[in-house]
């Protein structure tokens, strides 16, 4: 059986065009001779192909959990969609639960945290328009307090303001538009609790910038070079901080980004700052965790038998290797949404630099985590899977030099990495999850910070293989196929993409 060593340059996206896109011209000789001299595709990894809505970018997240389970994954964003489309709050007992405690104490208030954007990753706008229109059609009269996080990640550095506009129809009334504060701040997943405190400080005790002229003082943020993301926490004249008995609602349909706010408010252990009991009552789409609240109204879908759960099951030894801003990429969705403990499978979770922004530090921790998959080599695990984060991390920083010399970083890994296992007799796989780097500015010259549309790269370096072009979910079972083993009945074997010369 082949030994293993697959690599996921993460965020790492294929476009022809060479205008402002960092892959292009970060003079990847690296790759760009191993794409020239092995077998290689392109795999569509967005939209449609992947059971995304149409133009919809991919995410980390969902693309390592396409990687790991070989299937089409039934995604938060259509099924909150059609949540929405077809009524079906009205039938949801948790919901129901929430809105006859709101009409039983008319004078708490409902407080809604909700990533304000239209990158579909976390969450989308039209699903917060869509859940004012429920709790009015309920005939919801409480005061109801929205508390906005800017994005300016997975959507443009620069678009707070016009999503505001795009749900001021919505905003009257017991509708009261009470704070905005950027997600570097209210949805940090780094576990850098000096930023939630800064949010959780807002929400429970007013602490944040007076805004009474909003687009002004966000005006303001944009001349010193603060974009959405880093919005301080601002508050409008309609401010109005959680208290005991009130509902605080978590809008977003993600999981690892709102743990940290979750953890403060619900942990009646917390210790990373002082926070205050407050009796509230906390509910979200879908369980952020168990242990913390277990008010949730839909259960996000589990994804048995991964491609690691399945080595493992067979009894190959395994190495994971990340750097830490990708452990639930590469520990909680690479196996369906689901922590395993799997048996002779070893992780190397590697500190991601500690900065405010990654185009500060572009290489990030990439040479450790190449030394890393050096000795797990030498080791002589039959199966190594690790991920690079730059184009990825650094690519959503719109910082164009950087994520070009963050890319420089990975390749020059790469080619240490390929002579070692060359002398090791290892066969490199190498893939992304999505696409992101390959466009930083587009034509107009606007920064581009989300994620993009392009396909992404699969290659092989084996050349007795042949690649077809294809889609992401076939990357599991075409990868069993190569090492010769069965494909479980859960994966999708009907567009295996590799033939055997």
């Amino acid at each position: 059986m082949k030994k293993i060593l697959t690599i996921i340059l993460d965020g790492f996206g294929m476009r022809e065009d060479i205008y402002g896109n960092a892959i292009k011209n970060a003079g990847m000789n690296n790759f760009i001779n191993i794409w020239n001299n092995y077998p290689h595709c392109l795999l569509k990894a967005s939209g449609p192909s992947i059971g995304l809505p149409e133009k919809q970018c991919s995410s980390s997240e969902l693309g390592h959990e396409i990687i790991g389970t070989g299937r089409q994954i039934e995604n938060p964003l259509d099924e909150i969609n059609e949540v929405f489309k077809r009524e079906r709050l009205k039938y949801n007992p948790k919901y129901n639960e929430m809105i006859d405690y709101l009409h039983s104490y008319p004078n708490k208030s409902l407080h809604i945290i909700h990533l304000l954007s239209d990158g579909g990753v976390s969450s989308h706008l039209n699903h917060l328009k869509c859940f004012l229109n429920t709790i009015q059609h309920d005939k919801i009269e409480n005061n109801v307090f929205l508390h906005l996080i800017a994005d300016g990640r997975d959507s443009d550095k620069h678009k707070i303001y016009k999503y505001l506009k795009d749900i001021e129809n919505n905003i009257h009334n017991n509708i009261k538009l009470a704070s905005v504060c950027g997600r570097y701040y209210a949805l940090d997943d780094t576990k850098d609790y000096k930023r939630t405190k800064m949010y959780y400080d807002l929400l429970f005790d007013g602490r944040g910038i007076d805004a009474k002229n909003l687009p002004r003082v966000i005006e303001k943020c944009y001349e010193k070079k603060l974009s959405d993301e880093y919005l301080p926490p601002l508050k409008t004249d309609d401010f109005q901080s959680l208290d005991s008995k009130d509902v605080l609602i978590f809008l977003n349909f993600s999981k690892e980004n709102q743990l940290q706010i979750l953890d403060s408010i619900c942990n009646k252990d917390f210790i990373e700052f002082n926070n205050y009991q407050i009796n509230i009552r906390v509910y979200s789409l879908f369980e952020i965790d168990k242990r913390l609240n277990n008010n949730y109204f839909f259960e996000m879908p589990k994804n048995k038998n991964s491609l690691p759960e399945y080595l493992a099951g067979l009894g190959l030894t395994q190495a994971h290797i990340y750097e830490s801003i990708k452990t639930s990429s590469m520990s909680y969705y690479l196996n369906g949404k689901r922590y395993l403990k799997l048996e002779n499978c070893d992780i190397y979770s590697i500190d991601s630099p500690t900065v405010d922004s990654f185009d500060l530090k572009p290489e990030m921790n990439s040479l450790s985590v190449a030394k890393t998959i050096i000795k797990c080599m030498e080791k002589d695990y039959d199966f190594i899977l690790a991920n690079f984060a730059n184009p990825d991390e650094v690519g959503h920083t719109g910082n164009y030099q950087a994520t070009i010399n963050g890319l420089q970083a990975i390749d020059v890994c790469l080619g240490k990495i390929i002579e070692v296992a060359e002398e090791n007799f290892y066969k490199v796989i190498i893939i992304s999850s999505h696409a992101n780097a390959d466009t930083i500015i587009d034509r107009n010259n606007n920064i581009i910070t989300k994620n993009t549309l392009s396909p992404v790269p699969f290659i092989i370096m084996d050349k007795k293989c042949k690649l077809n072009n294809g889609i992401l979910t076939s990357f599991a079972p075409t990868l069993l196929k190569y090492m010769d083993i069965a494909i479980p009945k859960e994966m999708k074997e009907s567009d295996i993409l590799i033939s055997k010369k």
